[in-house]
């Protein structure tokens, strides 16, 4: 029992000894002799040279942090980050959730309480300028604390941004432009362009994304960043002369045999009027699995299987029936206006001048091989911001809201349909089209068309693969003339060849 007593007390020392050095580091800890380890939501603020966010500034969704040093102290606060409140803003059919800044500033340009000008800057031709006009009196009709002015046909409009950028000269420069979406990746790597996921929050974005076609949305991300909205889109299609063609063909087959039967070349007819280059051949190329550059992989496929037979089946089944004295486009528009072929490959750009001289046109999709699809290269008509316009948060967020509602209000899109005959992009419009075919028969070819096709690439690598591909079709074609079908078949594979070995050497350098 004593033996146990004594081990008992022993045990009660070593206790107490313990519980004396806990409270004395306790007491240290208090006195700022240790540091306490930090909760999620707190920070101590009695470690020296620790520094805590004092002031939060939000525009649009990007903020800034002004960091401070503290000193020495037994305080400690809680620290939260400002995220931007949504509300949503209705464009024509669409809602779309905007962060509270901009949603006010919407409120003030509706209600005339602010005055902004912003540039805005486009290359088309009259007609064209006649109904952009229009739209642009729309916008400050209902917007009228922001004047638009409208630029209709600036000359070398690239580079003349690009000049206005790097002088930094926000008055003389476009705050919104609008071309094909080829431009992006130039335009975006040289700093040129407002990347819009900047100043709006991904709810935003999401909403925005959901309004149009896939392909027309995807031509204005680049490099994960939404640059651009869409709000119209170009893509070449099978137009037929109704009095020659009453029924647009369904498939390749039935297309060649008309091509067949209008194939007199002694008596000046021919099946097909369509021009040789590398854009309007695509079609072919694609739809045998063949491609020119890979925007995702930046893979060059000018010499690929698939490219080397499209190209073949063209000289086969197309080239066959055609004119080929002259391929260019004026030669082959003459001769479907002049009436000497049925059908014509061509795009939107020609269906005013075509009608003047063939009233009764139909336009379809280029009809399947089979089952492969023809997919032809599409040029989205996007609207970008310049860089220079986020020296002044008025023009740059006038500039967003002229941005999203032109490509969103149904109204105005519509009527660039009935004016210009603009082939529309978002989806709303194209369900109303595909609901009055009968009304929009030859837009309704060409959403078609566009449906099936591929966005041009956007990298500015694209550039250096146009040439050469173009000096392959010459030499091929140039065989065909000189030597021909035969000798151009066996020509394809060494000019493709050629052509890629010069575009990877180009790449490379």
């Amino acid at each position: 029992m004593r033996r146990r007593a004594g081990i008992t007390k022993q045990a009660i020392a070593g206790i107490i000894i313990v519980v004396v050095v806990i409270a004395a580091a306790a007491v240290l800890m208090m006195q700022g002799g240790g540091q306490p380890t930090p909760t999620p939501t707190s920070t101590p603020t009695g470690t020296p040279t620790t520094k805590t966010p004092t002031t939060t500034a939000t525009i649009g969704t990007t903020t800034t942090t002004t960091m401070s040093t503290t000193t020495t102290t037994t305080t400690t606060t809680t620290t939260t980050t400002t995220q931007p409140q949504l509300r949503t803003i209705t464009i024509g059919s669409s809602t779309i959730r905007v962060p509270d800044d901009f949603y006010e500033f919407v409120q003030k340009a509706k209600n005339g309480e602010i005055s902004v000008t912003i540039n805005f800057w486009t290359s088309m031709l009259p007609f064209e300028v006649d109904a952009i006009t229009q739209v642009v009196n729309e916008f400050e009709s209902e917007y009228p604390g922001i004047k638009v002015s409208y630029t209709g046909t600036q000359q070398n409009m690239k580079e003349a941004i690009k000049a206005g950028v790097l002088a930094n000269d926000l008055e003389n420069t476009a705050n919104v432009f609008t071309w094909a979406h080829d431009w992006t990746g130039e335009l975006a790597d040289g700093g040129f362009i407002v990347p819009l996921d900047k100043y709006l929050p991904p709810e935003t974005i999401e909403d925005l994304q959901s309004q149009y076609l896939t392909n027309a949305y995807s031509a204005g991300v680049y490099n994960l960043h939404l640059y651009g909205l869409p709000w119209a889109a170009e893509a070449i299609a099978l137009v037929c002369n109704a009095e020659m063609v009453q029924t647009p063909p369904k498939t390749f087959a039935e297309l060649e045999q008309i091509m067949q039967q209008y194939y007199n070349p002694d008596n000046d007819t021919y099946g097909l009027a369509y021009q040789i280059d590398p854009y309007f051949v695509y079609p072919f190329v694609t739809a045998f699995g063949g491609y020119y550059y890979d925007d995702e992989t930046g893979s060059v496929g000018v010499n690929s299987t698939g490219t080397k037979e499209g190209i073949k089946f063209l000289i086969q089944h197309v080239l066959a029936y055609e004119f080929t004295g002259d391929l260019g486009h004026e030669t082959q528009l003459n001769i479907f206006q002049q009436g000497k072929a049925p059908c014509m490959i061509t795009g939107p750009w020609d269906i005013p001048a075509i009608k003047e001289n063939i009233p009764n046109i139909t336009v379809s999709a280029i009809p399947p091989i089979d089952d492969k699809v023809p997919r032809p290269f599409s040029g989205i008509k996007l609207l970008w911001i310049s860089k220079v316009t986020e020296q002044d948060q008025n023009k740059l967020y006038a500039s967003i809201l002229f941005v999203m509602w032109f490509s969103l209000n149904d109204d105005t899109l519509k009527s660039l349909v009935d004016n210009a005959g603009f082939i529309p992009v978002k989806k709303s419009v194209v369900t109303y089209i595909s609901e009055h075919i009968d009304q929009y028969p030859i837009v309704a070819g060409f959403i078609e068309s566009i449906s099936n096709s591929i966005p041009m690439p956007k990298s500015p690598q694209m550039a250096k693969v146009w040439g050469p591909v173009a000096e392959a079709l010459s030499a091929i074609l140039a065989t065909y003339s000189e030597s021909g079908p035969d000798a151009a078949l066996e020509a394809v594979d060494q000019a493709l060849d050629n052509a890629q070995e010069s575009i990877l050497q180009s790449l490379s350098g």
